[in-house]
């Protein structure tokens, strides 16, 4: 949350949205800071690989469609009318922010002001278009863009297989986030890999909303903007250990029953609470997401996970397979929304996507 971080700095807060498309998200942020009483002087940088977008995002200026999400108590303080039915930031937020052409793949990568670090980079549902390689060395750059208490914000559909050491996982009510560990690396110029050029997209995320505050005092962080989460783990992270469990009380059920979805539920809430302890993966995980399936073929969060699991194994037919099959039940209707993916849209988007990754890094099929 923004608001125990303001409280404890006690300075201006320096974020960075990376992958701004065309501002939304950097508008969120700056709402954000204002609604929580940050220093005036707080600033959000947003970046994008484009240009087009860079100079929309400059106008800080949005339909009524980009805002229907937002609050109409945030909207009537925080937005000013403007021609052709827009509205725009007012002003005052309009100065806090800052503008640049950037591409992830390529160094060097911003520095906040008077070369600190930031103290939240938010880059969501955009390293879905990386391979697996290109995505963990990015992220261990942005996290060596962190200030030493800063934050770093994912989705939950992205898929990182191996969490940098400069980063510890926080776990949240129904997210985990990703602080900067103590003893983090300074940041080192490197070639990084090449990755797809595609622009990030969006929409402006609901403003305002409250999220649960961790039970520890000492740990804080950003809300999941947009309604969206970001699982991953604080060491190696791969899935951890979990057997499979059933809920205590329950009775044994089939899929199809009442009970079969919420037995389905709560397994996968398990794997998630094990994902994020930081432990390694065993065959128990597996087991866990495949009987979450046997109750509910159609839990597409589990089954991404699934693939995910496979991908990191090398299994990369069988991890398309499960994309496959989690992307058909999403494209039908067929999916329940799960806490911890609020979003199906984009899970949507990153099946397909994850589809695309490991086609790629299959290859072509060996000649018969």
């Amino acid at each position: 949350m923004l608001g125990p971080m303001v409280a404890r700095m006690r300075r201006p807060l320096r974020l960075w949205s990376a992958g701004c498309a065309t501002g939304e998200e950097v508008a969120t942020l700056l709402v954000m800071l204002a609604e929580v009483g940050a220093e005036s002087s707080s600033t959000v940088l947003g970046t994008d690989i484009s240009e087009t977008a860079i100079t929309r995002a400059r106008e800080l200026c949005f339909s009524a469609e980009q805002l229907q999400r937002v609050p109409s108590g945030a909207r009537e303080r925080w937005f000013l009318p403007a021609p052709g039915g827009r509205f725009t930031l007012v002003g005052h937020l309009k100065d806090r922010a800052g503008f640049e052409c950037h591409n992830l793949m390529d160094l060097p990568y911003p520095t906040a002001v008077e070369g600190q670090g930031f103290d939240v980079i938010v880059c969501r549902n955009v390293l879905i278009y990386f391979s697996p390689e290109s995505f963990e060395r990015v992220v261990a750059s942005l996290a060596a863009r962190l200030a030493p208490e800063g934050m770093l914000v994912l989705s939950a559909a992205e898929p990182l297989l191996r969490t940098p050491p400069s980063l510890r996982t926080v776990r949240f009510e129904q997210a985990f986030f990703y602080a900067r560990a103590q003893e983090a690396t300074a940041f080192v110029d490197a070639v990084l890999p090449g990755a797809p050029r595609t622009p990030s997209s969006g929409g402006l995320p609901a403003v305002g909303t409250r999220q649960p505050l961790p039970r520890t005092p000492s740990v804080s962080g950003l809300p999941a903007v947009g309604a969206s989460t970001s699982l991953r783990t604080a060491t190696s992270g791969r899935f951890p250990a979990v057997a499979p469990q059933k809920p205590e009380g329950s009775t044994e059920v089939q899929p199809g029953d009442a009970g079969a979805h919420s037995e389905a539920d709560a397994l996968f809430a398990k794997v998630l609470e094990w994902a994020s302890s930081g432990g390694e993966a065993s065959p128990q995980t597996a087991e866990s997401l495949r009987r979450c399936l046997a109750l509910d073929p159609d839990l597409s969060a589990a089954r991404y996970l699934m693939g995910m699991l496979l991908e990191q194994r090398g299994a990369l037919a069988e991890a398309a397979a499960e994309y496959r099959r989690a992307l058909r039940s999403l494209e039908e209707g067929r999916a329940r929304a799960t806490p911890f993916f609020l979003n199906n849209a984009r899970l949507q988007v990153a099946c397909a996507r994850a589809i695309e990754r490991v086609e790629r890094g299959a290859g072509p099929p060996p000649a018969r």
